[in-house]
């Protein structure tokens, strides 16, 4: 399975652990490298059913441990929200490191 499949996963595990099922609309990543790492910077855009739920996790997003196999997920953050009816819009943005 590859990291953006499994980047997908986890947010989409701990999304629904939270009470709050998102779904992924799309998801575009690109490899980056430093000079001791390497992963990947990741964009998805995605949507919930609004409600406290969504937004306690949506919140709490920054400082969760999500659990990606093989990669540590770091700087997750939130951009661009819409909410329009019962939908909740939002831009997930995120980097993983890749585990040695």
């Amino acid at each position: 399975m590859r990291a953006v499949e499994r980047f997908e996963r986890a947010l989409c595990a701990s999304a629904r652990r939270a009470g709050a099922p998102i779904t992924i609309a799309s998801h575009a990543a690109r490899e980056w490298r430093s000079a001791t790492f390497n992963g990947q910077r990741h964009v998805v855009e995605a949507s919930g059913a609004r409600g406290d739920a969504l937004d306690a996790w949506l919140s709490a997003l920054a400082e969760a441990e999500l659990s990606v196999p093989g990669h540590m997920a770091a700087e997750l953050r939130i951009g661009a929200r819409d909410h329009a009816g019962a939908n909740a819009r939002f831009r997930l943005e995120g980097v993983t490191v890749a585990l040695a």
